[in-house]
């Protein structure tokens, strides 16, 4: 682990292919897939018609399906590196912010995710 003179984490450097764990609890990001979006849309339309919620927002505008999804990731788990270098822009996102993420492949699920680096370490 990198520490600089002020006591600051410095970021692993990375690159594709690498294997990586994780050191401090993360949460990672991607982008939903159209089977997740319209099983989303399927529940909340069964939600509404039972009274169990409302098509709308406090503003009285329609619900809008999620673009991502998040999910935490413990410590020790192993992932491997497919891009050194992401954007959130990559899954959705609307913030920038190139230069901190990266994207890894969860080799159990098959899912790629966005995650931030300086909770990462080189295997």
């Amino acid at each position: 682990m990198a520490i600089d003179k002020h006591g600051i984490y410095i970021a692993p450097i990375l690159k594709k292919g690498q294997l990586v764990r994780v050191r401090q609890g993360v949460q990672g990001s991607r982008a939903c897939t159209a089977a997740e979006r319209n099983a989303w849309y399927k529940t909340f339309h069964a939600d509404c018609r039972a009274g169990r919620d409302v098509w709308h927002d406090d503003a009285g505008e329609s619900r809008l399906a999620p673009n991502f999804v998040d999910t935490s990731f413990s410590v020790g788990k192993c992932l491997t590196v497919t891009a050194a270098l992401a954007s959130p822009k990559r899954i959705g996102m609307t913030y920038a912010g190139r230069g901190k993420y990266c994207m890894v492949l969860d080799t159990v699920t098959g899912q790629e995710w966005l995650m931030n680096k300086r909770y990462l370490e080189v295997v």
